[in-house]
């Protein structure tokens, strides 16, 4: 088993990361990767961006995943590979804002933590219809919510007191973990996408 570290926030780290993993994969399990699995999030209550200029959670929660594979797709076409990405519930009614992306005219962070979920789901059809044929597989999950830290960094007082509310009913990370080792292991039914908790 190796370790890779990488600021996933940062393009210019997915981007050597992914660089890495290739040597990596190329050299080891001939250019084949059988499972991506896009986990990295965050929450935030005030707008801030990343130092290529991207709103820090479409950076994280959203752009890092879609970069990682774009990164990858040569091996995982080698591996026929599953991509799994993190979603939430909280993608439901929300638009994405074409014309403000990144929330620069008016920011509010709910939302634009519900935008980069809901692009997450919007990036796995698009990769099974574009890369059913090459044997690749993209699914969402929704873990619902879980006892993690994410509205403990880098949020307000506000945040963090609601956050340490809702987390007491929260399931235990090992509950969800099911559901994406269910998608690893398993042949999932045809034309599965969203899976929830």
């Amino acid at each position: 088993m190796r370790y890779y570290y990488g600021d996933l926030m940062q393009q210019r780290e997915v981007k050597r990361l992914s660089e890495a993993l290739r040597r990596d994969i190329d050299g080891h399990r001939e250019g084949k990767l059988y499972a991506l699995i896009n986990n990295a999030g965050c929450a935030r209550s005030w707008y801030a961006t990343t130092e290529e200029g991207y709103e820090q959670q479409f950076a994280l929660n959203h752009l890092a995943g879609f970069l990682l594979a774009h990164y990858m797709l040569p091996c995982l076409k080698k591996g026929r590979g599953l991509i799994v990405m993190t979603g939430s519930g909280s993608h439901r009614h929300m638009k994405v804002r074409w014309d403000d992306i990144m929330f620069e005219k008016r920011y509010h962070p709910l939302l634009a933590y519900k935008q980069s979920k809901l692009c997450n789901l919007l990036f796995a059809v698009a990769l099974n219809k574009r890369f059913s044929n090459d044997g690749i597989r993209a699914y969402v999950v929704d873990p619902g919510l879980v006892k993690t830290d994410i509205g403990f960094k880098d949020t307000g007082r506000l945040v963090r007191f609601v956050w340490s509310m809702r987390r007491r009913r929260g399931a235990m990370p090992q509950v969800p973990a099911k559901t994406y080792a269910f998608l690893l292991d398993a042949e999932p039914p045809e034309g599965g996408l969203y899976y929830r908790q």
